[in-house]
């Protein structure tokens, strides 16, 4: 297996899962933002780069190209999108300063990767995609790759002619065909409710969470629902951080299963729990800044970090728009609406970290997955995780 160690080039790993069935819910992004003030004058419009724009350069036949798809765009006049990590506030955010710069609408429709998958080919069975563009986990974006449901558009994008602004390769986990869109870097670790562990009680390392005094008093993310605690166990699991004895026993310590990463979140919020086993910065960081009781805490032998996608759907109604916001997206103004309404650290070195210091880790130990490793950590998933250790939950 080929393995990259570099902190800087974060390729993530995240398994399927047997996701259940639910109605997504459309979230309009019209609506006012409590929480974030976006410019209400913004600079005018330009098909050039921020780097060349500084540069001086003149247009060239490629920004010509640009400027009838971004005309295209405001034509189309809206877009909908797929969305796992676009939600309330926001979405709301995002959805507006889009408008405010191009004049395009944005619909937002909530959901899970494996929900999304089964729409899009049902909208294709029925003669017509709805759904222009998703963002979610690397996996389901595969999937989707797989299926036919994706087209590369990173070549039309000028902002991916940028260099040295980028803190991992946006391409990485799809440098062939460039389908797949980094555009974003998680880290998944312990998160603790400060009410309940004192200082220098907290876990060490990963086989303290076998200790008995933490049966019963653990949060995890359901396997079977949601992806978040096989984000953080499949790379342990392949770097050998962890094996199966370690899941085996730790499924007699009592977990209580969430619904989904922020149930889970709200769960060591409460202090139902004290310890959550599969908390992610970038879903944590919102309890954090509403003044939440809990941090994050490091175990010194192993932190796992992860990629958020975006990808284009073949055949999707408003291509062009999708191509726009997808640029405008990974800009310095895009990014930074993104990162701090969400409370996030950027994809671009040019834009601020936004993260609580609660929720951020610098790891001693950071464990990378490659793109390569995938598809074994799905068969992991499959034939071990489900049927041979813990049962179908």
């Amino acid at each position: 297996m080929k393995r990259h160690i570099s902190f800087v080039l974060v390729i993530g790993i995240i398994m399927l899962t047997f996701l259940a069935a639910c109605a997504p819910k459309t979230t309009p992004v019209t609506s006012p933002n409590p929480i974030v003030n976006t410019p209400t004058a913004l600079a005018p419009t330009s098909t050039l780069s921020p780097v060349r724009q500084a540069q001086g350069e003149p247009p060239t036949s490629q920004d010509a190209a640009w400027a009838k798809v971004v005309e295209a765009a405001k034509k189309e006049g809206k877009l909908t999108i797929y969305s796992y990590n676009l939600t309330g506030d926001i979405g709301i955010a995002i959805g507006r300063a889009f408008k405010e710069r191009y004049g395009i609408q944005i619909d937002i429709v909530t959901g899970r990767g494996a929900e999304f998958i089964q729409r899009l080919h049902a909208e294709q069975r029925m003669g017509g995609l709805v759904g222009d563009l998703n963002d979610g986990n690397p996996p389901n974006a595969k999937l989707m790759k797989e299926e036919g449901l994706t087209i590369g558009i990173a070549d039309e994008l000028p902002v991916l002619q940028e260099r040295d602004v980028w803190v991992t390769d946006v391409l990485g986990l799809d440098p062939k065909d460039k389908q797949i869109i980094s555009f974003v870097f998680a880290t998944y670790s312990l998160y603790i409710n400060t009410n309940l562990v004192k200082p220098g009680e907290e876990p060490k390392v990963w086989k303290d969470v076998l200790n008995p005094k933490w049966k019963s008093k653990m949060a995890a993310v359901n396997p079977t629902s949601s992806a978040g605690l096989l984000n953080s166990f499949g790379p342990l699991l392949m770097e050998k951080v962890i094996d199966e004895a370690f899941l085996k026993a730790l499924y007699l310590q009592d977990l209580r299963f969430s619904f989904n990463l922020p149930d889970e979140a709200g769960i060591l919020s409460r202090g139902e729990r004290s310890i959550s086993l599969s908390g992610i910065n970038t879903v944590y960081s919102q309890f954090i800044t509403q003044g939440a009781s809990i941090r994050a805490i490091e175990l010194s032998d192993g932190t796992v970090l992860t990629p958020t996608v975006m990808v284009a759907f073949k055949g999707a109604a408003h291509p062009n728009a999708t191509k726009v916001f997808i640029n405008w997206f990974l800009s310095p103004e895009g990014q930074t609406v993104w990162a701090k309404t969400a409370g996030v650290a950027s994809i671009r070195k040019d834009v601020p970290n936004f993260l609580p210091e609660a929720a951020r880790l610098t790891p001693k130990r950071p464990v990378i997955t490659t793109s390569e490793d995938t598809e074994e950590a799905a068969r992991l998933y499959k034939e071990q995780w489900l049927n041979k250790l813990w049962g179908r939950q």
